[in-house]
């Protein structure tokens, strides 16, 4: 498949390239990352190496796993990575902590979404995350993402261990607003 950028107000989704790989390793280095995300553990140049140079381009040339960047301009340095798995028509995605709190993501998840159903041709997007992870959920709600509940993750840990997982779907036509029944985030939701 070939690849195809996405634009929004404020932002430009392109490829995750070669010279994203520090960038990659910094973000990817957070604590929170140890947490609650599926990536290696210490992450290394070599981790984001093969993401940059052969996982990214692997999935857009068989379609399994589509990966743009987050940018404030075309070229410009990488804020974060949004992506979707076709096998579990799943979304997925991470902020470098400089560039959280400022609806960017959101805003890239409505794009990925729009285009998904608009011109993939997708009936529904689905999203989970490891339970507590409030930042993410809130970026899943705000897109208009409907709480379906809290079952095991469908991705295993780095241990191979399936954690408890807060799950949501957006279908096509719904509108992008938050919807009632997510988890309280005053209690960790």
């Amino acid at each position: 498949m070939e690849f195809v950028p996405l634009r929004t107000e404020r932002l430009v989704l392109d490829l995750p390239v070669h010279s994203d790989r520090d960038l990659v390793v910094e973000y990817c280095s957070d604590p929170v990352f140890e947490r609650f995300m599926t990536t290696p553990w210490p992450y290394r140049l070599k981790d984001a190496d093969f993401f940059v140079n052969e996982f990214v381009p692997k999935g857009w040339a068989d379609g399994s796993e589509l990966t743009w960047a987050l940018r404030l301009v075309a070229g410009g340095p990488l804020l974060g990575v949004l992506g979707w798995r076709r096998q579990r028509l799943e979304l997925g995605f991470w902020l470098g902590a400089p560039h959280r709190g400022f609806g960017y993501m959101t805003e890239a998840t409505i794009a990925l979404t729009d285009w998904l159903f608009e011109a993939h041709g997708q009936n529904v997007v689905r999203w989970e995350c490891i339970q507590g992870n409030v930042a993410s959920a809130g970026v899943a709600r705000k897109a208009g993402f409907t709480y379906t509940g809290e079952r095991r993750s469908t991705l295993p840990m780095r241990k191979g261990d399936l954690r408890p997982s807060w799950h949501a779907e957006l279908h096509a036509g719904d509108a992008h607003q938050p919807t009632p029944g997510w988890p309280d985030p005053d209690q960790g939701m």
